[in-house]
């Protein structure tokens, strides 16, 4: 069996492979007609998403610009395999650096803003009456962004979206929206404003931690280097690349590429000590992501193909603007070449697999850095229950954000490691396809994203004597998803969890009462949810107890009807403290 056969076996995707940078596919009509309703007596009374930045140009002057240089020296030796490809090759390059010139590198493309458009617009729809009861009470929506200006364009775009929904009835209610980067740029100690988190906090610790990590582990001896190393050197990487570049270049060329003469740094002149290297026409006073960092290079068949193939996938992200003086076509490179293009997913996917996905057995290192978010999203939740006047918090962040927070949700597709081997000898020693799940596309396409709806009830729950345990459930990508196979929903088939549950099997705090809500179904004859007599009261400590939600009517308080308050209990009736300990 061959290489490409035994990292692919038994995989039955289908092309195009576009990795992560697979443009975001909304939920289906059914999908959305699919949505469950809390058990009987419960109301949504929070929502909360953290999504990733919408589909984007180029993050940087890097794959165009060293394909330019390597095109240039090719033109000089005649190493293209006609000068008509060659010609066309470099108009293609021209143009999608003209492309990313004109939209400004990193930032949203149309698609990304018509994409986050779209999923403002359905979460509105989806919790209307949440929003409808917010804007009479007053209460108020919070936006957050990772501080990166394609996050905060993406927040604004979703804006745009959940206003339009309300005929901007919302509006006077949305906060402005702030940078969190403790919480979604938690991966470097530089926050995107060039800012650097500050010594001694937890975000700080949190970000020297992890790269560290990555500094260990992608250096000499280290199980992601080893990894790798072995997948980028394998027979297959070396064909696939070949068969791409030799549609464009001479077999003599191609031999060449890696010697002196034929290494190529991301500088004006392509040496390792050459100037800086900036796009053709761009301002770098505006955008500076338009001069290219000399740390790039190619030094192999395989760094020129995997440039290509990356100009390729960031294709799909710019069909809008991908026309006119700026149209480029790189699809022709791998349109013939899908099992090629399917081996190049697969290396992106293994690098993002080993430092921001589930990474290696024995080690969290990957993807514990994503706690502070997964904390967050708790401590929303105490907020609200607690009387809080936020009915939501919006985040918008980045691939490094939603593919560790995935891991450690242990969602679909984001729950089995790799062998935490340094110097692999098999392809079972390493991740592949044919034994993990993983793919870049679906975990963490463009505008991925997380959303968790939390349902109170007020009054007494009978089982435990306390008020009833808020209840939450999740969508991944719109589409409603249960949580991990070690939690356990409020019933049989039913898509809602305790929070208690929640902290117990995401947290690892102890468990203080069942996690059911009810015995088989989620009403019964009377309407209420009926419940389950094996349910436990706890320990007498007070520990997991539920938040009260008194709704009374203002009408009494204030002499006119305008809605509902919510009243509760202090989050320290919940009993449970926010820890960073996983299980």
């Amino acid at each position: 069996m061959s290489t490409q056969q035994l990292a692919f076996a038994d995989a039955t995707e289908e092309g195009p492979f576009y990795s992560s940078k697979q443009p975001y596919i909304a939920p289906s009509e059914s999908d959305i007609a699919g949505y469950s309703q809390p058990p009987a007596g419960f109301d949504i009374e929070h929502t909360q998403l953290v999504a990733r930045h919408g589909s984007r140009g180029l993050s940087s002057y890097k794959y165009d610009a060293l394909l330019m240089l390597m095109a240039q020296t090719a033109q000089k030796e005649n190493g293209f395999v006609s000068p008509e490809v060659g010609e066309a090759f470099m108009k293609n390059l021209e143009s999608i650096t003209a492309a990313n010139v004109a939209n400004g590198y990193g930032m949203l493309t149309g698609q990304g803003a018509t994409q986050h458009r779209g999923i403002g617009e359905r979460t509105y729809k989806r919790n209307s009456a949440l929003f409808e009861r917010a804007i009479a009470e007053g209460d108020a929506i919070r936006f957050e962004s990772s501080g990166e200006a394609r996050a905060t364009e993406s927040g604004e775009s979703f804006l745009t979206g959940f206003e339009a929904a309300s005929h901007n009835s919302v509006t006077p209610i949305v906060e402005s929206l702030e940078a969190h980067p403790e919480t979604l740029y938690f991966h470097k100690l530089e926050n995107p404003d060039g800012s650097v988190k500050q010594e001694g906090t937890p975000a700080y610790e949190v970000a020297s931690r992890y790269e560290a990590f990555i500094g260990e582990q992608t250096s000499d001896g280290g199980v992601i280097a080893g990894a790798m190393d072995y997948i980028e050197l394998l027979p297959q990487s070396q064909e696939s690349a070949r068969r791409v570049l030799s549609q464009i270049f001479t077999p003599e060329f191609i031999d060449s590429i890696g010697d002196d003469a034929h290494t190529w740094f991301n500088t004006a002149d392509g040496s390792k000590d050459g100037d800086k290297n900036c796009a053709p026409n761009a301002d770098e006073s505006t955008d500076a992501d338009a001069c290219g960092s000399a740390k790039k290079k190619i030094t192999s068949a395989v760094d020129a193909a995997m440039d290509l193939y990356n100009l390729y996938i960031i294709g799909a992200d710019m069909q809008e603007e991908n026309t006119g003086e700026h149209a480029f076509d790189f699809e022709q490179y791998f349109a013939n070449y899908q099992d090629d293009a399917k081996w190049f997913s697969y290396l992106l996917d293994a690098e993002d697999f080993y430092e921001k996905g589930p990474g290696v057995t024995g080690t969290d290192g990957s993807y514990a850095p994503a706690q502070p978010l997964l904390d967050d999203f708790f401590a929303q939740i105490d907020e609200r229950t607690a009387g809080g006047s936020h009915v939501a918090t919006f985040r918008f962040a980045h691939a490094e954000t939603i593919a560790p927070f995935s891991a450690l949700l242990r969602l679909p597709g984001s729950t089995q490691q790799a062998p935490a081997v340094s110097q692999p000898v098999s392809i079972d020693d390493v991740f592949n396809y044919a034994t993990n799940e993983w793919r870049g596309s679906t975990v963490m396409p463009m505008a991925a994203n997380v959303q968790w709806d939390t349902a109170c009830q007020a009054g007494t729950d009978p089982a435990t004597g306390r008020s009833w345990t808020p209840i939450v459930r999740m969508l991944v990508n719109e589409v409603e998803t249960p949580f991990n196979s070690s939690c356990t929903a409020v019933a049989e088939g039913s898509s809602w969890y305790k929070v208690s549950e929640l902290r117990h099997c995401l947290l690892g705090q102890a468990q203080t009462e069942s996690p059911l809500l009810t015995k088989s179904s989620p009403v019964g004859p009377s309407g209420k949810p009926e419940v389950d007599p094996a349910q436990t009261t706890g320990d007498e400590e007070g520990r997991g107890q539920g938040v009260v939600l008194e709704r009374p009517s203002r009408l009494a308080a204030t002499g006119s009807d305008s809605g509902l308050v919510i009243a509760g209990l202090a989050a320290i009736l919940m009993g449970t403290v926010l820890v960073t300990h996983r299980r």
